[in-house]
């Protein structure tokens, strides 16, 4: 038996090579899962691969845009219709890494790239919390929020990203303070270098640099980042709440 047997999760940024990755392990562990992304095309063509490995009735793929709350009210309430309850959600979705802006300085910074970042980030996860919720209250629920080292530690990149990213522990917070006693977890992810197309790209000739930043003195996997949300969201980490996971190879020592 998986570690998450029976229990209905729902990952948001679902297309992301993280959110493959976690797709395949929560479906691995026994866990029923609904995936959203604004690119379910691309959804599309990798749940029939799911459904025959672990079962098509286990795999919902579908659009979701977490800005939007008519959007992410509709994937939601489909997913309790589906399921009867949600047990987990994975709130992967982010707001794409533009080199151009990852570089900005703050101070060269516009007030709508910062707000166009804030609403994918921050109330993205607010409103996807804010409407899975009410459907975990007393029969339990743990939700994961994904942050990054910088928004923990600071950086000289990265701006927009950290400030909408940092606000997401105290939204980890509040939720484990109000809902802890209904049986509602909640956590933060903060990543550091993960590898994957995107970051890749965004970093070029850094990566070796950025490699070197961790003890462990390589970049991390989508597979390794799936794996600490897999452990988060079964019961082995039940009288943990509100806490910040940092996953980057040991850069950043809480």
């Amino acid at each position: 038996m998986g570690l998450l047997e029976g229990k209905a999760c729902i990952v948001s940024g679902a297309s992301s090579e993280i959110g493959v990755a976690t797709v395949e392990e929560l479906l691995r562990e026994g866990a029923h899962v609904t995936a959203g992304s604004r690119r379910v095309d691309f959804l599309e063509r990798l749940r029939d691969g799911w459904a025959a490995r672990y079962g098509g009735e286990r795999v919902y793929v579908g659009y979701l845009d977490v800005s939007d709350e008519d959007v992410v009210r509709d994937f939601v309430g489909q997913a309790v219709r589906r399921h009867g309850r949600i047990g987990g959600l994975v709130n992967l979705a982010g707001y794409n890494i533009d080199p151009g802006l990852w570089f900005k300085p703050c101070t060269e910074l516009e007030l709508k790239e910062i707000m166009d970042v804030f609403k994918v980030d921050l109330a993205g996860s607010f409103l996807m919390s804010k409407h899975v919720i009410p459907h975990m209250i007393g029969a339990g629920g743990v939700i994961i929020n994904i942050s990054s080292t910088p928004a923990v530690a600071g950086y000289r990149y990265g701006c927009a990203y950290s400030i909408a990213k940092s606000a997401l522990h105290a939204l980890t917070r509040h939720i484990a303070w109000e809902y802890g006693g209904k049986g509602v977890r909640a956590y933060t992810l903060a990543l550091g270098n993960i590898e994957t197309s995107t970051t890749r790209e965004a970093v070029k000739e850094m990566y070796e640099e950025l490699a070197a930043e961790s003890p462990a003195r390589r970049w991390g996997r989508p597979s390794e980042v799936a794996s600490v949300i897999s452990v988060l969201l079964s019961e082995k980490m039940s009288f943990v709440n509100g806490q910040t996971v940092v996953v980057d190879g040991g850069t950043v020592m809480l």
